[in-house]
C-alpha cells in the first residue's frame, strides 16, 4: 500500500508559503541551503541503527540502496565529506520529501512520502547550542501565523535522563524496562523480575511529566542532585522566557525517546492542538555521536536540529484572502500582438503578475469570461 502525493491547487500554495516563510527565517539566523541525496546507501543507514531495515525502502539495483527516511543522516555524511574542510559551526538548512515504510493492514507494509524543513547546527563549541536551536524554532512557527485557538506544546527530554533510570534501576533487564517506560507500559512492567521498591519507583517516573522545574524536583529525589538535572534547569530557565513570548508551553516528559535511534541527549517535539486534535509539527534533538560516527576526526563533534512537518502545518495555517494582483492583458486587433509582448515583459520587470490572451478579444462580456477563468484580479486593454 502506498500513500501517494497528489496535491490540489491550493495544497501547492500552502505548501510554497509556508516553505518560502521558513527558508527566510533560516537566512535571516545564518544558515545556509543544502539538498542531500534522495537516495541513500542502506549499509549506512543500519550501520548507525537509525532505523530497522525493515523499515527502509529499498531500491531496485546493483548497490544496496533505499529512498531517504530522514534527512539529518545524508547531511552529516555530505558535511563530513565534501564540506570537511568548511569553518565550522555550521548552520545549514534543507527542504525536501522522505519515505517511510510502516505496518498497514495484515501484515502488510505501508509507504508514505513526506514533505519536510529543517535545519542543522554543526561543530558549535557551545555548552547550549539547543538554545538557538529551540529559539529558531520557536521563530519559524510564529512567522507562520496559525490558525487561531491552536496550543502549541514542547514536548522536551532527554536520553541522559533514561540512562538515570536505567543506571539505578535498570540491572541485566534494562532492555525491557526501557520499553516498558517509553510505552508507558504497567503490565508490561509487572512481568519484570525485580525488587518492589524499584517496580514502584519505575511505575511513579514513568507518569512524572509537567512543568519543567517541579519535574526536575522530583527527579532529583531519585537521582539526587547531579550535573545533568542543573543543566536541565539552566537550559529550561534560559528558553522559558522565550517559549513564554510565542505562548508555547514547556512539559519535561523524562519517559519520551523518539522513533528514530539518531538521538544522545536533549530530543524534543512540537505539538500543536486544534479542535482537540493533537499534530507533531516538529521533531527534533542532538546527535553527536552520528557527527563522531561519520567524521571520527571532528574537533567539536557537536549536532542538533530539527524537522518540521509540511503535511501537518498545511492543515494548520491561516488562508487570508489572495490579494495578489494578477493582471490579464488583452487586445482587440491583431497588429497589437507585439505591443502587448512588450507590455508583459513591463510588467514582469515590476514584479506583476501577467497573463497574455494570445488571441484578440472583441468584447467586454469575453473579457470578462478570460479574466474569470485566469484567475486574474484585472484587465489591461492594449490600444
Amino acid at each position: 500500500m502506498t500513500d501517494i502525493k497528489e496535491f490540489n491547487l491550493l495544497d501547492v500554495r500552502k505548501n510554497s508559503q509556508i516553505i518560502k516563510t521558513l527558508n527566510e527565517v533560516y537566512k535571516l539566523w545564518g544558515y545556509e541551503e543544502v539538498t542531500p541525496s534522495t537516495i541513500n546507501d542502506i549499509e549506512t543507514i543500519k550501520g548507525r541503527e537509525v532505523l530497522k531495515e525493515d523499515e527502509i525502502i529499498s531500491l531496485v539495483s546493483n548497490k544496496k540502496l533505499c529512498l531517504r527516511p530522514e534527512m539529518t543522516t545524508s547531511i552529516i555524511k555530505l558535511i563530513s565529506t565534501r564540506l570537511i574542510n568548511k569553518k565550522r559551526p555550521l548552520r545549514l538548512w534543507n527542504n525536501g520529501n522522505i519515505f517511510e515504510k510502516k505496518d498497514g493492514y495484515k501484515n502488510s507494509k505501508k509507504l508514505k512520502e513526506k514533505i519536510q524543513s529543517g535545519i542543522e547546527l554543526i561543530g558549535y563549541d557551545t555548552k547550549f547550542p539547543e538554545i538557538e536551536i529551540i529559539n529558531i524554532l520557536f521563530d519559524s512557527i510564529d512567522k507562520l501565523k496559525l490558525k487561531e485557538n491552536t496550543k502549541l506544546i514542547f514536548l522536551v527530554s532527554t536520553t541522559s535522563i533514561m540512562d538515570l533510570i536505567l543506571n539505578k534501576y535498570g540491572s541485566n533487564q534494562s532492555e525491557k524496562i526501557k520499553k516498558s517506560m517509553i510505552n508507558l507500559d504497567q503490565d508490561e512492567l509487572n512481568t519484570i523480575n525485580m525488587d518492589y521498591g524499584f517496580k514502584y519507583a519505575l511505575k511513579k517516573l514513568m507518569f512524572t511529566r509537567g512543568e519543567p522545574n517541579e519535574v526536575i524536583s522530583e527527579l532529583t529525589k531519585h537521582f539526587g542532585k547531579n550535573q545533568i538535572l542543573d543543566d536541565l534547569s539552566f537550559l529550561f530557565d534560559t528558553i522559558r522566557p522565550i517559549s513564554d513570548n510565542y505562548g508555547i508551553d514547556i512539559q519535561l516528559d523524562p519517559t519520551f525517546q523518539p522513533h528514530l535511534n539518531l538521538y544522545a541527549g536533549i530530543v524534543f517535539q512540537l505539538i500543536c492542538i486544534n479542535k482537540d486534535e493533537k499534530y507533531v509539527i516538529a521533531k527534533g534533538g542532538r546527535y553527536d555521536e552520528l557527527v563522531k560516527y561519520f567524521n571520527p576526526n571532528e574537533k567539536n563533534p557537536i549536532g542538533l536540529g530539527f524537522s518540521i512537518s509540511i503535511d501537518n502545518l498545511r492543515k494548520l495555517i491561516k488562508t487570508g484572502p489572495k490579494s495578489e494582483r494578477k493582471i490579464l492583458i488583452l487586445y482587440k486587433n491583431k497588429d497589437l500582438l507585439s505591443k502587448a509582448i512588450n507590455e508583459q515583459k513591463r510588467l514582469h520587470s515590476l514584479n506583476l503578475i501577467s497573463i497574455l490572451e494570445l488571441n484578440p478579444c472583441k468584447n467586454t462580456e469575453i473579457a470578462e469570461v478570460l479574466k474569470n477563468s485566469n484567475g486574474c484580479s484585472e484587465i489591461l486593454w492594449i490600444s
